[in-house]
C-alpha cells in the first residue's frame, strides 16, 4: 500500500504549494490581485490542476483561511495544553499565542489593511462556521471544564482584540484572564 500513501503525500504537498503561492500574492497585491493564473505560475502547478485541487478563487480563499485558522487553533490548543493544572493560565497562553501570531501574520495584516477586499475577511467575521465555531469547539475541547457561554466569550474577546486591537497584547491577555478568573 505504499502507492496510495505516496499520492496522498504528493497531493498534500501540491496543496501546500498552492496555498503558499496564494498567500504570497494576497500579501503582496491584495485579494483583488489574486488570480488563478498567478497562483499557477508562482506555484509551478498547472492551472487545470489548481482548479481540480481547490476549485474557484473563492474556494481558494476559503482554503487559505481554513489553513491559517488551523494554525491559530493548533497554537491555542498547545497554549492550553501547556498549563494542564490551570484553566486561567491556559486561556491566557492561548490568547497570547493568538494575539502575537496575529500581530506578525502577514496574511492577516494584508486582509485587515485599509482598502482590502472584504471577501477574504468574510470567513472571520460574517460566516461564524468558518472560524468562530471552530475556535470555540477547539477551546472547549481543550479546556472541557468551562461553561459554553464562557468559552464563547473568551474566543470572541480574543478575536475582537486580534481584529481591532485597542490595547497592548499584555493588557488584552490580562482582560481575557480576568474574565475567566472572575467566573
Amino acid at each position: 500500500m505504499a502507492g496510495p500513501a505516496f499520492y496522498d503525500e504528493l497531493r498534500a504537498l501540491r496543496l501546500e504549494r498552492l496555498l503558499d503561492a496564494a498567500v504570497e500574492i494576497i500579501t503582496e497585491e491584495g485579494w483583488d490581485g489574486l488570480s488563478m493564473t498567478k497562483v499557477a505560475q508562482r506555484s509551478g502547478i498547472p492551472r487545470q490542476s489548481l482548479y481540480k485541487e481547490v476549485g474557484t478563487k473563492a474556494e481558494l480563499g476559503d482554503a487559505v483561511v481554513a489553513r491559517e485558522a488551523e494554525r491559530f487553533l493548533a497554537g491555542m490548543r498547545d497554549g492550553i495544553a501547556a498549563h494542564p493544572g490551570s484553566t486561567v493560565d491556559g486561556v491566557g497562553a492561548a490568547a497570547r499565542f493568538a494575539l502575537e501570531y496575529g500581530e506578525t501574520n502577514a496574511l492577516l495584516k494584508a486582509v485587515l489593511s485599509p482598502g482590502h477586499d472584504a471577501a477574504l475577511l468574510e470567513p472571520l467575521t460574517v460566516r461564524p462556521d468558518a472560524v468562530l465555531s471552530q475556535a470555540t469547539r477547539a477551546v472547549a475541547d481543550a479546556l472541557g471544564d468551562l461553561p459554553e457561554a464562557l468559552v464563547d466569550t473568551v474566543v470572541r474577546l480574543t478575536l475582537s482584540h486580534l481584529l481591532q486591537p485597542t490595547v497592548s497584547i499584555d493588557e488584552a491577555v490580562a482582560r481575557i484572564v480576568r474574565t475567566v478568573g472572575g467566573h
